[in-house]
């Protein structure tokens, strides 16, 4: 019998295709070169999940963060400014950010900037960037720029490397052992593993309803004022303007959409928060609830779950705030004042509709 000394451990790689294109593939070597690095200095493997197609890495990973991170499994976003674009990249920056703050694990989120690092900032109106600057991301700009082979490359990898390892080896000395406490005969038949994880997370789901109920009330109020204000405003522009008059009217347009804009943004991101919040424990949820073996228990469960979500019609309402977000495309571009004050509003309607997702998703997942 051949036995391996040999151990392993998961790494999940969050990326933007377009990004991997654009460097020639550079972010597949970066994932396989870390990999030899890692095995070259542990002499353990790295299994690295890095296209969401592969195995591991499927629709229900959300349900399996948790677990995950009490394994000491890494998330890793590797991160250029279109990453923020992707709705994906979001969701999974936002899904495995809040399980482990839930779960105190925050550490096992290692960033890596590999183009726009000089954005990353803490007070960049796009929440996820913020998100990645406090999450003290890794710079390696220079390194993806002097390429893949070169000393700077080796040194970038050699030196992550490192700190994932000291990263995994503080995982594993300080989670407990899921199963210590748990003795054969002592868990009824029937209940959950952890029965008190579960009565936590119903009680964290119920304090987060009535917030939820009261930010989807002010956002629907925010886009509603907004939406007023540009219906008012956009009926200054006029056929046949020349680019002189044009210029003096967005300006006055721009000024009168800032203050709205700027309120749907908080909003928007408010909501979009509070939601994360609650997916987590969502997610939480229904892997307790995949434990039960009783049917009719796991339908009670859902049932209580369910009537725990507040419900919301914000669907129809951001598609056509979207929509005449939209239409004020071709105006933006000849006007950069106005293309400011948009801003916000588009940052705050992308998150709308992030949370809005997210909580369609809830209902289909139970």
């Amino acid at each position: 019998m051949n036995t391996e000394i040999s151990q392993g451990n998961r790494l999940f790689v969050s990326y933007a295709r377009a990004d991997n294109a654009l460097f020639d593939d550079a972010v597949k070597s970066f994932t396989d070169d870390l990999k030899g690095f890692y095995a070259a200095k542990t002499g353990n493997s790295l299994s690295v999940f890095f296209d969401r197609e592969s195995i591991g890495w499927g629709d229900d990973w959300r349900s399996q963060i948790d677990g995950e991170l009490k394994n000491a499994a890494i998330f890793m976003p590797i991160v250029t400014m279109q990453y923020f674009n992707r709705p994906a990249c979001r969701d999974e920056l936002n899904a495995f950010n809040q399980s482990a703050k839930r779960l105190d694990t925050q550490y096992l989120i290692l960033p890596v900037v590999i183009a726009g690092v000089n954005s990353i900032r803490a007070d960049h109106p796009i929440p996820e960037v913020t998100v990645i600057e406090a999450l003290q991301y890794r710079n390696l700009e220079s390194a993806f720029l002097a390429g893949r082979g070169t000393p700077e490359w080796r040194r970038a990898l050699n030196d992550l490397t490192d700190e994932l390892i000291s990263l995994i080896s503080r995982a594993e000395f300080t989670t407990p052992d899921a199963t210590s406490d748990v003795r054969s005969g002592d868990k009824p038949e029937g209940l959950l593993e952890d029965d008190g994880d579960f009565l936590t997370s119903m009680a964290e789901l119920e304090v987060l309803t009535p917030v939820l109920t009261k930010e989807i009330e002010s956002v629907l109020n925010d886009l509603n004022a907004w939406a007023e204000v540009v219906n008012e405003n956009t009926a200054r522009v006029k056929p046949g303007l020349t680019a002189q008059q044009m210029r003096a009217v967005s300006i006055v347009i721009a000024d009168q959409f800032r203050a709205s804009s700027e309120k749907l943004h908080d909003s928007g991101v408010k909501l979009a928060e509070t939601v994360e919040k609650a997916d987590a424990v969502m997610s939480s949820i229904k892997n307790q609830i995949s434990q039960v073996p009783s049917q009719a228990e796991k339908d009670s469960l859902k049932a209580l779950v369910m009537g725990a979500q507040s419900s919301t019609d914000l669907r129809d309402t951001v598609s056509e705030m979207g929509d005449l977000l939209d239409s004020m495309a071709s105006v933006e571009v000849m006007s950069s004042p106005l293309r400011k004050s948009l801003k916000p509003a588009r940052i705050g309607i992308t998150k709308i509709q992030d949370a809005v997702r997210v909580v369609d998703r809830w209902g289909k997942d139970l």
